[in-house]
């Protein structure tokens, strides 16, 4: 009885897991069809249009590593139909036999349990994905308004009194960063595996690497805040940072850069900059246009009003200098054996200054040797023969 029983069942079996597998291969078969046809389908459409992705002018998938990526996700989507198929038939043939039908329960756990546990950790860690969501949104809206705001006052359409537009820009960037700063300090916790030992671990030894590594750091971009908000200098600026003079060209958080007169670039650290005396000759916040000077030495034998005729005449004949204001002259000095004398004269051309001083000086040697005057300083030393002179003709 049981025998026959048995052979009953497994005809039975056989029967069903004929049907069974010829439904599996009509639907592999299917399958087969239907991804075959959708990857030429998407092959065609991305032959004719030119999907990338890029970054400004930086191309980072070209559209045929698109495509590529394309077909792999379809062949990939293909496989895992083929192995759900799979795994739901080989549970379903054991079962139709009795002497297989204990390994059927086996087969599916071996499967079912990692999903069940990827499922409940999923359901588990919702609530916290959702307030990272939230918390994220939020972030994003409060810095599309800061931008606006910020955008709206260095363009001149919201103004604060004694808040300038050039702090516009950089204060943006500094809540930028505090923003995201904050929103990573809330986000943290939340993450999978925040409470972890090894987490910790990693978390407290970046950190100190950081720490450790980006104290210059800091302190250039304390001095770069410093330097934005007292407003010593702006881009555009001709300006002299200890003995290095130029143009500046880029100022950021780190370093300033000056492009010289001969038009080297040189970065200066903020702090260096911030330690060091900075004078800016194109501010004219309080005066009008900038004084040049320069001192020569006469002797006590020379009238003083001479003196000062040759040396505004001098200027005047210099280019870019403003005629109003005149050139003046100050007597800086009586020394051993020479009077020291300083012409001034207003300029509007700071970005000219090596130019200027150097026609100026020509100016001044032209100038005194038509009249025959020797200048005395810094220093002279010269041969006589008591019958030439040792001041050279100059051209009429």
């Amino acid at each position: 009885m049981n025998e026959t029983l048995f052979i009953s069942g497994s005809i039975k079996g056989l029967t069903y897991a004929a049907i069974a597998t010829l439904l599996l291969i009509v639907v592999f078969a299917l399958l087969r069809f239907f991804f075959r046809m959708l990857n030429q389908k998407s092959v065609l459409y991305l032959s004719g249009n030119k999907f990338n992705l890029q970054f400004q002018q930086l191309e980072l998938i070209s559209p045929e590593v698109f495509r590529r990526i394309v077909v792999w996700l379809i062949h990939g989507i293909h496989a895992l139909a083929v192995l759900a198929l799979l795994y739901l038939y080989v549970p379903v043939l054991l079962r139709l036999f009795p002497w297989t039908e204990p390994l059927a329960q086996p087969f599916i756990s071996y499967f079912k349990l990692p999903l069940e546990e990827v499922w409940s950790t999923v359901v588990h860690y919702a609530p916290s994905l959702l307030h990272i969501l939230i918390i994220i949104l939020f972030t994003w809206l409060i810095l599309k308004l800061l931008r606006a705001l910020f955008v709206g006052i260095q363009q001149g359409y919201v103004v604060f009194p004694g808040f300038h537009e050039e702090w516009a820009l950089p204060t943006y960037k500094i809540l930028r960063f505090l923003v995201l700063a904050l929103t990573l300090v809330m986000i943290f916790p939340l993450l999978p595996g925040a409470e972890s030992p090894a987490f910790r671990g990693i978390s407290l030894f970046i950190g100190a690497m950081v720490t450790i590594g980006s104290s210059s750091a800091m302190g250039n971009i304390t001095a770069g805040i410093i330097l934005i908000y007292t407003r010593s200098f702006r881009i555009g600026d001709y300006i002299k940072i200890g003995d290095t003079h130029g143009c500046v060209v880029e100022r950021s958080l780190i370093a300033t850069r000056l492009q010289t007169p001969k038009q080297e670039i040189v970065t200066i650290p903020n702090a260096t900059v911030m330690s060091s005396q900075v004078v800016n000759y194109s501010d004219t916040s309080y005066m009008q246009d900038l004084i040049i000077h320069a001192t020569i030495g006469l002797g006590y034998d020379i009238d003083w009003r001479k003196v000062h005729e040759l040396l505004i005449g001098a200027a005047r004949k210099t280019n870019y200098v403003e005629t109003q204001p005149e050139p003046f002259v100050l007597q800086k000095s009586l020394d051993d054996f020479s009077v020291s004398y300083e012409i001034n004269a207003y300029v509007k051309k700071p970005d000219c200054l090596p130019a200027i001083y150097s026609e100026l000086y020509r100016n001044i040697l032209d100038e005194f040797s038509r009249a025959q005057i020797e200048i005395m300083s810094p220093q002279i030393t010269a041969l006589r023969n008591g019958n030439a002179s040792i001041i050279p003709p100059t051209e009429s």
